[in-house]
C-alpha cells in the first residue's frame, strides 16, 4: 500500500504537467452526424499543429483525419466563431478555411473542391444545406467594408453556380439560418444593438421560392426582455425554439401553418434552463430523434444533464450519464434511439460518447481530449456550492462557486494549516463555470492547491434574473461576490485566507485588476489574461458584436453623459492602479481583437511607472486566448511561477 508523503500544500509532485495540458490535449469545437450514413465527425482545434482546425471521421472509437492538412476549419464570424462545417444530403461537407477564408466542400475520399474563393473582408459560417434543394445552402455572411463598417446578413450560396447572395438583411446580427425539411420555408434568429443573443433576440420565419427569400413573419422573442435560442426544425415541419417569457429558457414550438406558439412543457423542469448564452455560432444542445422523441440538455444551477421528452406521452427521463458538462455544439442525433455527445463529469475530462436510449446508462466513449493517460485517482472532483453574500449593498440572494479542494493520493500536508487557494474568474462577464473536469484547475489541485471558480452575478446557468443582476454593476457585484465566496470558504476553514491568488481571463481578468485595486490586501497576487484595463477605450475600440454590450453592464441607457464618464474612470483599474500592492502577471495576445493590447500595455506602463511588481508576457500571433502549443505552455509555467512565488510558504 502506498503511503501518502507529507509535504506542505503547493509543493506535490504531479502527473497533470503543462506539456499535457498544451499538447496533451485538444479542444472538440463541433460534432456532426453524415445524413448519408450516420457518421460521426469532430472539429477538432489542435494545439500542437498551430490551432489547426482538423476535420475527424469516427470509425467506432479510432479517429481518422480527413481534412488535408494545407486547410485549417474555423470560423471568424462575431471575431468568436463556431459554425465552421455543415452536411449536404448526399454526405458532402462544406466547411470554412481559416487560412484564405474561402469555402469548399470535402468528400469522405478527402477531396477538397473550392465553392467561394477566399476574401478576407468576407466570412461566412453556420452552413445549413436544403434537404429538398441540395444545390441551396444557408450561412451566415458577414461583410467587412472598406470605411471599416461590418455588416451581418444572411446568404444564400448555390453549390452549382458556386455563387452567393445576401437573402436577408436588416438586422445587426443574425444565426441559424435554417431550412425546413421540406424546403419550403426557412427560420433564423436575430437581434440588434444594444442587446446582446442572449438579451433579447426574435426567431423569424420566410417561404422560400427558387432561391428567394419571401416575406417574414414574426415568431417570437422581445429586445432587452426575452432572448430566444436555437431555433431548429422538426421532422413534422414545426419549428421548436428556446425563450424565457417567464424568466427560464424554455422549450416551446411554432407551427407554420395555424401560426401557433406552443410551449412544450417539460414536468418538473419548469425553473430549469433549456438554452444556453450563445457566444459563438452554430450551437446544437437539443435535437428530435424521430416524430416522438427530443433529447435535451439542460441547466440546472450550473451542471448540465441530459432528459428526453415523448411528444405523444408528455413524459419526461432523466438519463443517468453522469455528464455534468455539455459542449457547446455538443450533441446531434446518430438514429431514432440513439445520440452522441461532446461532454464531461466530475472525473474524466470533456470526451466524445455515443449514447443508445435502450442502454443509456452504457455510454460507450468514442474519444477523449486527452490523449496521454491519466490516472483517475489523481483528479479532484469539483462540487457546485452556493453561499450568502457577505459584501456590497444587495445581499439579499446567495452567489454560486463550483470549488475543488487540493488533492494528490501520493500526497498529504502537515496538519493545521489550510491550503493556499487560486480563485478563478470567467469571462464573458455572461458565462458560467460547471463542474465538469478542467485539466487546468487539476493542474493545480494536484499540486496542492484549492481551486474555485466563481459564477458571480451575472453568470448564466441560474435564471434570467441572476444573469441580468450584473447590469450597472459590473466591476461591482463580481467583485463583491469574489469576496464573498473567500470568506465562505475560509469560514469552513477550507483555505488559507492570507494565501489567496486571483486569475480571469477576459471580462475575468477585468475582475482580476479591479478586485486587486479595490482590495489591495486581499490578494496575494493576480494573473489577468487579455483582461480589460479601460473601460471607456473597450467601448470606443472592440469589435461590431460587442460594441453595446458594455453599455448596459456599467449604467442605463439614459444615463447623463458626465455619469457615463464618471463611471467609466471609477471602474477602470488603469486609473487605480496606484493601489495595486501585491505582484500582477499580465498575459496578453499581440493580434486581440476582442480586446486589443493596448488594454494590457497601458496596464503595464502605469504600474511600472508606479513601481509596481508587474509582468507583462505578449503571446506573437495569439488572439483572445491562446490556440498554440507554446503559447498554453508558457501561460501555465507563468502562472505556476507566480504563485509558486507569492501563495507558498
Amino acid at each position: 500500500m502506498n503511503v501518502p508523503k507529507v509535504a506542505p500544500y503547493g509543493t506535490w509532485t504531479s502527473p497533470i504537467t503543462s506539456d499535457i495540458t498544451s499538447s496533451g490535449e485538444v479542444v472538440f469545437k463541433e460534432v456532426h452526424v453524415n445524413p448519408q450514413n450516420d457518421g460521426v465527425y469532430l472539429v477538432e482545434a489542435r494545439p500542437a499543429e498551430r490551432g489547426r482546425g482538423a476535420i475527424v471521421r469516427m470509425q467506432g472509437t479510432e479517429s481518422i483525419d480527413i481534412l488535408p492538412k494545407e486547410y485549417s476549419t474555423k470560423s471568424k464570424i462575431h471575431e468568436y466563431g463556431g459554425g465552421a462545417v455543415g452536411f449536404c444530403p448526399d454526405g458532402t461537407i462544406i466547411f470554412n478555411d481559416a487560412n484564405t477564408d474561402g469555402v469548399f466542400t470535402l468528400s469522405e475520399a478527402g477531396e477538397v473542391s473550392e465553392i467561394l474563393k477566399g476574401n478576407a473582408k468576407l466570412r461566412f459560417g453556420d452552413f445549413d444545406v436544403s434537404a429538398a434543394h441540395p444545390e441551396w445552402v444557408l450561412a451566415l455572411h458577414e461583410i467587412h467594408q472598406d470605411d471599416g463598417e461590418v455588416l451581418n446578413t444572411i446568404a444564400a450560396i448555390n453549390l452549382k453556380t458556386k455563387i452567393s447572395k445576401v437573402v436577408v438583411e436588416g438586422a445587426d446580427f443574425y444565426s441559424h439560418p435554417r431550412f425546413c425539411p421540406d424546403g419550403k420555408n426557412i427560420s433564423w434568429m436575430q437581434w440588434n444593438h444594444p442587446d446582446m443573443p442572449w438579451t433579447g433576440s426574435e426567431v423569424y420565419v420566410a417561404d422560400w421560392e427558387n432561391g428567394e427569400v419571401i416575406g417574414k413573419t414574426y415568431v417570437a422573442g422581445k429586445a432587452l426582455d426575452n432572448a430566444v435560442c436555437q431555433p431548429r426544425w422538426h421532422f413534422d415541419g414545426s419549428l421548436w425554439f428556446i425563450q424565457e417569457p417567464e424568466g427560464i429558457w424554455q422549450l416551446y414550438r411554432y407551427f407554420p401553418d395555424t401560426k401557433k406558439v406552443e410551449y412544450v412543457h417539460l414536468k418538473g423542469y419548469e425553473k430549469i434552463e433549456m438554452g444556453m448564452r450563445e457566444l459563438m455560432i452554430g450551437n446544437c444542445s437539443y435535437v428530435p430523434l424521430d416524430q416522438n422523441t427530443i433529447v435535451i440538455a439542460y441547466t440546472k444551477e450550473g451542471t448540465n444533464g441530459i432528459i428526453t421528452y415523448d411528444l405523444t406521452t408528455e413524459a419526461v427521463t432523466e438519463l443517468d450519464l453522469e455528464i455534468v458538462q455539455v459542449a457547446f455544439s455538443g450533441i446531434r442525433r446518430t438514429s431514432s434511439n440513439s445520440f452522441t455527445l461532446v461532454g464531461a463529469t466530475t472525473k474524466t475530462p470533456q470526451a466524445l460518447y455515443h449514447v443508445s436510449l435502450t442502454k443509456p446508462n452504457e455510454k460507450q466513449l468514442l474519444k477523449s481530449t486527452t490523449s496521454i493517460p491519466l490516472p483517475l485517482s489523481i483528479f479532484s472532483p469539483a462540487k457546485s456550492i452556493t453561499f450568502p453574500r457577505t459584501h456590497g449593498v444587495d445581499r439579499s440572494l446567495p452567489s454560486h462557486a463550483i470549488y475543488a479542494p487540493p488533492y494528490n493520493p501520493d500526497f498529504i500536508a502537515p496538519e493545521g494549516l489550510p491550503p493556499p487557494m487560486i480563485i478563478s474568474i470567467h469571462g464573458g462577464p455572461t458565462s458560467h463555470v460547471p463542474p465538469g473536469l478542467a485539466l487546468d484547475a487539476q493542474y493545480f489541485t494536484s499540486r496542492g492547491y484549492a481551486y474555485v471558480s466563481v459564477n458571480y452575478s451575472g453568470s448564466t446557468g441560474y435564471g434570467r434574473a441572476y444573469r441580468m443582476d450584473l447590469n450597472y454593476n459590473w466591476g461591482i457585484k463580481d467583485v463583491e461576490d469574489t469576496l464573498s465566496c473567500i470568506d465562505y470558504l475560509a469560514e469552513k476553514k477550507l483555505i488559507d485566507r492570507e494565501r489567496v491568488g486571483i486569475r480571469g481571463g477576459s471580462a475575468g481578468g477585468y475582475t482580476v485588476l479591479n478586485a486587486m485595486a479595490v482590495h489591495p490586501t486581499v490578494f496575494a497576487a493576480g494573473c489577468s489574461l487579455y483582461g480589460v484595463g479601460n473601460l471607456k477605450k473597450l467601448a470606443e475600440f472592440t469589435h461590431k458584436f460587442e460594441s453595446h454590450y458594455l453599455f448596459n453592464l456599467l449604467f442605463p441607457s439614459d444615463a447623463p453623459l458626465a455619469e457615463q464618464e464618471k463611471t467609466y474612470y471609477d471602474r477602470s483599474p488603469c486609473f487605480h492602479a496606484d493601489k495595486i500592492e501585491r505582484p500582477l502577471v499580465l498575459l496578453q495576445g499581440s493580434i486581440d481583437k476582442v480586446v486589443p493590447i493596448d488594454q494590457a500595455t497601458e496596464m503595464e506602463r502605469v504600474l511600472r511607472e508606479g513601481g509596481k511588481d508587474v509582468k507583462l508576457v505578449v503571446f506573437e500571433g495569439e488572439g483572445h486566448g491562446w490556440a498554440r502549443e507554446d503559447s498554453l505552455k508558457r501561460s501555465m509555467e507563468e502562472e505556476e511561477g507566480l504563485w509558486k512565488r507569492c501563495l507558498l510558504r
